[in-house]
């Protein structure tokens, strides 16, 4: 079933003064052209490491200037015969600008990055022991990970609000304010209560952690 894409702009531009309607309309758009447009990324990017990390970036930028641009694209029947086509032509514009601009800025840590692992012409950089292979072999099935097991046991909502959370957190770094603003629109909650919820989650995994020692 295509989506009727004008509408839910249109209730998106509205956002001043029905938010809630907004977000819903919002969270139909960012569903219905996820992974249509995450593909489109991800073939986009010639970088080997981070290129998932890159592309959710990315993703996250196109569909923030979806939320606050909303009435900025146009159906022209002349250039598109379906709206769905035309609208993923100009989703696919956004990110092919956006994903210019995001290599333009990190562009002195791309060229200093050296790939060790992903490259299939290198070995790796280190190689073990057969000791210490032994030691891996026998000790590593005995580990549980401790964030599966803890998501497992969470509503699905939480579940999905952790697991968004992680795929963007930055070891040392606040969390940037347009993912904040995503992960709001996503799960209709405030920052608070997201926050709230990882904090209790990160608790579970130190305690996890505590007993499996």
């Amino acid at each position: 079933m295509l989506l009727d894409i004008e509408y839910h702009l249109l209730i998106i531009s509205e956002k001043e003064i029905n938010l809630k309607e907004a977000k819903v309309s919002f969270s139909k758009i960012y569903e219905y052209y996820r992974l249509f447009l995450f593909n489109v990324i991800m073939k986009n990017i010639n970088y080997k490491s981070h290129k998932e990390e890159f592309s959710k970036t990315i993703l996250n930028e196109v569909f923030h200037h979806v939320w606050n641009n909303p009435l900025d694209w146009d159906y022209i029947p002349e250039k598109h015969k379906f709206s769905d086509s035309g609208f993923k032509a100009y989703l696919a514009t956004i990110a092919h600008y956006k994903r210019l601009e995001y290599l333009r800025n990190n562009e002195t840590y791309l060229q200093n990055e050296t790939s060790k692992v992903d490259d299939p012409n290198n070995d790796w950089l280190f190689n073990l022991k057969d000791n210490e292979y032994e030691v891996l072999e026998k000790e590593l099935p005995k580990k549980n990970n401790q964030l599966d097991v803890i998501l497992a046991n969470l509503d699905p909502k939480k579940r999905d609000i952790v697991s968004v959370y992680f795929q963007h957190y930055e070891e040392g770094k606040k969390m940037r304010s347009e993912n904040i603003k995503l992960m709001e629109s996503m799960f209709e909650t405030t920052w608070d209560n997201i926050r709230q919820i990882i904090s209790r989650v990160k608790k579970q995994i130190r305690e996890s952690i505590k007993k499996s020692n």
